[in-house]
């Protein structure tokens, strides 16, 4: 008899609000925000996640979509643990590794820096090959036009972190097959480009 192919189970989907992000004075943003290595054991509420995910594409024009955005969720109150892929579209995370308390393997992958194993969340910025490839300026163009947004992401990172009351911390060192291991993702079809760990500042 033929055996019946079971349906593969749909993944975990989490729907996160659209936060009405609240017009800020950025000057003194800016002028205090910082890099902080260390984080409290505090949980980070999921709306302060939300906010900081919510504007990572704006405002102002996307220089490249070849950008994206995966998040690793450690103390998210709310939230489960695992790595989750953020489409920006529907405001949801996908997950790509549900379930799984993935703060040793992402400071493993981050050549075992602390920032990213005590951190609440992290944030990890790719490029996708494909995308970049069909720049209207050409490959050559979209590949550095990638670098350039993902910069510009890092910096949105920071900035909304400090509105949240958050610490923000880039790490761009790491294994590149340990990240993308992390993530869940083919090296074939996109690259890691840098951490980003959020937390609340011990």
């Amino acid at each position: 008899a033929t055996k019946a192919v079971q349906p593969a189970p749909a993944p975990l989907v989490l729907d996160l609000h659209r936060p009405k992000l609240a017009t800020a004075n950025w000057l003194p943003i800016i002028a205090k925000r910082r890099s902080v290595r260390r984080f409290a054991a505090t949980p980070i509420a999921s709306d302060a996640l939300a906010a900081v995910l919510a504007d990572l594409a704006g405002p102002g024009p996307v220089l490249s979509g070849a950008v994206r955005v995966y998040v690793v969720v450690r103390r998210v109150l709310g939230m489960p643990v695992g790595a989750y892929r953020y489409d920006s579209a529907s405001a949801r995370l996908v997950a790509q590794r549900p379930s799984e308390d993935l703060s040793a393997t992402a400071q493993a992958a981050a050549l075992d820096q602390e920032v990213i194993g005590n951190a609440a969340a992290v944030l990890v910025l790719t490029m996708d090959r494909s995308a970049f490839a069909t720049d209207p300026s050409g490959p050559a163009r979209g590949y550095r036009h990638a670098f350039i947004e993902a910069g510009m992401v890092g910096e949105r990172v920071y900035l909304h972190a400090a509105a949240a009351g958050l610490g923000a911390c880039a790490v761009g060192a790491f294994y590149d097959q340990e990240a993308a291991n992390l993530v869940a993702l083919g090296t074939r079809r996109e690259w890691v480009l840098h951490f980003a760990a959020i937390g609340t500042p011990a």
